[in-house]
């Protein structure tokens, strides 16, 4: 048996609301994490300088209680109770700061600690040197050597005394003459304090930052919901559009980029709507255009070759023929025209062109017309001869259209304007008509294809709304521009300038 085709596996789809709430809440989350690690650091500076500016404040303290004693000269004499305040202090600071403070000679060897009384304020020894914690320890020569009058601070483990890393503060202790008596060091091991200290701030952090996710989260995900709302819609909008319902539009809410999406997309359809009806009407009009001449070219030559028409007729009704035939060549060609020029198949031919002449010679397809409707023309007589760079055959063709909408909706008795301006880089001609004029509505779309103006001002008039939109090609073509402007009931005017060379 043939092998199953096995389907193509497509990737999976996700929808845009979950592809913006994920990489939301990915950035709140991370951004969370970095301010939790940023706040750490922070936290643990502060604690290092808070506690070692707190150490070199008690050991400054210790350094000065040593100090009295030695110029009352209690220090040389070695009173007991002298002493027994000294380990008070040094018992009561390191108990407070769960730290070891404690005083060396010159030479580096404990000589009082925390640890000569108990907690009950007993004397335990009389000398460091039989303690069990500090007997025989003494502090490097190194830190000895930096340590000074004003203080000395680092942090390291200090070896035989305490292996783990420290703050350590010291300062060296003087006579009161400034020989030299020995040492007050204290020192605070950094992780067993810095750990509970870092506990409860991270406790702190996550309790509020737990919240705030939880807030975040519901806040990314109501603004992920309203965020791609249009999109979800335009999707909706767009599909109907794909199937030619072009009825519905999206809401324009707020002023941004979106808002600018949206509304492009609401143009777009308005134009895409008018497009189609114009297309519906050009396909009805273009049928009617169509099936009548045709209709009629079909009967009168079945006329004439049955003998229903007589042979005195044949040439009036060959002639009807003719016309209609020439009618109908010119719509199509018109509108192959149009499909090559979108296209971009069309290609100017452009060459030396005389206007005054070329637009006199259009105009005398029309004379008959003109003379039929008591039509004056004016604009000739002061006209200037006028050279241009054109495509002459497609300039006519301009002209002729322009003539001819002048000409079907000319009022009897009314008058046709022409006009040729002449500036320094470009040319400019204008056709204009007296008669019932425009309505603005219609002025908008007067240029789009297959529009017609308003049914009942052009029953009398053939034609499926192709001439000015032709026109508005070959212009543009060219590089120039058309427009109209009228005035209902009085006049209107067509006019379009074009570059003097191409």
């Amino acid at each position: 048996m043939p092998k199953r085709r096995e389907r193509e596996k497509l990737p999976r789809r996700t929808t845009l609301f979950v592809n913006y709430f994920r990489v939301t809440f990915s950035i709140v989350f991370v951004t969370t994490i970095a301010m939790c690690l940023v706040f750490m650091i922070f936290m643990t500076n502060y604690w290092t300088s808070t506690n070692t500016d707190t150490l070199k404040r008690n050991v400054a303290s210790l350094v000065n209680a040593v100090s009295v004693l030695d110029k009352e000269g209690k220090f040389e004499s070695n009173p007991e109770e002298a002493y027994l305040t000294l380990y008070i202090d040094f018992h009561t600071i390191s108990d407070t700061l769960d730290g070891d403070f404690f005083m060396t000679d010159l030479s580096g060897n404990i000589v009082i600690c925390k640890d000569l009384i108990d907690d009950n304020l007993e004397v335990l020894h009389e000398d460091a040197q039989f303690c069990k914690i500090h007997s025989g320890a003494s502090v490097n020569y190194d830190i000895l050597q930096k340590t000074t009058s004003e203080g000395y601070y680092t942090m390291e483990r200090m070896r035989g005394l305490d292996d783990r890393i420290c703050i350590v503060v010291g300062q060296k202790i003087h006579y009161s003459d400034g020989t030299p008596v020995g040492y007050v060091f204290g020192t605070l091991p950094v992780f067993s304090n810095l750990n509970q200290y870092v506990q409860n701030m991270v406790r702190l952090f996550a309790g509020a930052a737990l919240v705030s996710l939880v807030f975040a989260v519901i806040l990314v995900y109501v603004y992920s919901k309203r965020m791609t709302a249009p999109l979800r819609e335009m999707s909706r909008i767009t599909k109907l559009y794909a199937r030619g319902d072009f009825s519905q539009r999206i809401e324009v809410r707020g002023n941004n980029e979106l808002t600018d999406l949206v509304t492009k997309l609401n143009q777009m359809a308005d134009s895409l709507e008018t497009l189609d009806e114009s297309r519906s009407a050009f396909v009805a009009n273009v049928s009617h255009e169509l099936k009548t001449p045709m209709t009629s070219i079909g009967g009168f030559i079945d006329g004439i070759l049955d003998g229903t028409i007589s042979q005195n007729e044949e040439k009036k009704y060959l002639k009807i023929v003719s016309s209609e035939v020439k009618r109908l060549s010119t719509l199509v060609q018109t509108m192959l025209t149009l499909s090559k020029i979108e296209a971009g198949e069309e290609r100017l031919k452009p060459g030396k062109t005389e206007l005054k002449n070329l637009m006199f010679t259009a105009l005398l397809n029309f004379e008959q017309a003109i003379n039929e409707a008591n039509i004056e023309v004016l604009g000739f007589e002061d006209m200037q001869e006028c050279y241009v760079v054109a495509d002459e055959k497609m300039l006519y063709q301009v002209i002729y259209n322009l003539y001819d909408n002048a000409v079907k909706f000319t009022n009897i008795g009314g008058t046709i304007y022409v006009e040729l301006l002449e500036e320094l880089d470009k040319v400019t001609l204008s056709v204009a008509n007296t008669g019932e004029g425009i309505k603005n509505e219609d002025l908008l779309h007067i240029f789009e294809r297959f529009y017609k103006v308003d049914k009942s001002r052009s029953e009398h008039v053939k034609g499926v709304g192709l001439g000015l939109n032709l026109a508005k090609n070959i212009v543009e073509l060219h590089g120039g521009e058309i427009s109209a402007s009228s005035t209902p009931g009085e006049l209107t005017s067509f006019s379009f300038w074009i570059p003097k060379e191409q």
